[in-house]
């Protein structure tokens, strides 16, 4: 089984969305959409640049608020 690396997706101002990533502590701006279900697409279960772990991301705080 492969290593995860949990994101924990939130959104900025103007459409954008920033990642939480815990190998890098700090938030890190998701560049390639601008909308929720794109982040989802473009990001979940890709290789994290940052580690090399799989990434999987905790959009909880967005659900329902967007």
């Amino acid at each position: 089984m492969k290593e995860i690396c949990k994101w924990g997706v939130r959104e900025g101002t103007n459409n954008s969305f920033f990642a939480y990533t815990p190998c890098k502590p700090g938030f890190n701006y998701l560049s390639r959409y601008n909308n929720l279900e794109g982040i989802k697409k473009v990001y979940n279960n890709t290789i994290c640049p940052i580690c090399g772990k799989v990434v999987k991301l905790n959009t909880s705080l967005l659900e329902g608020m967007i």
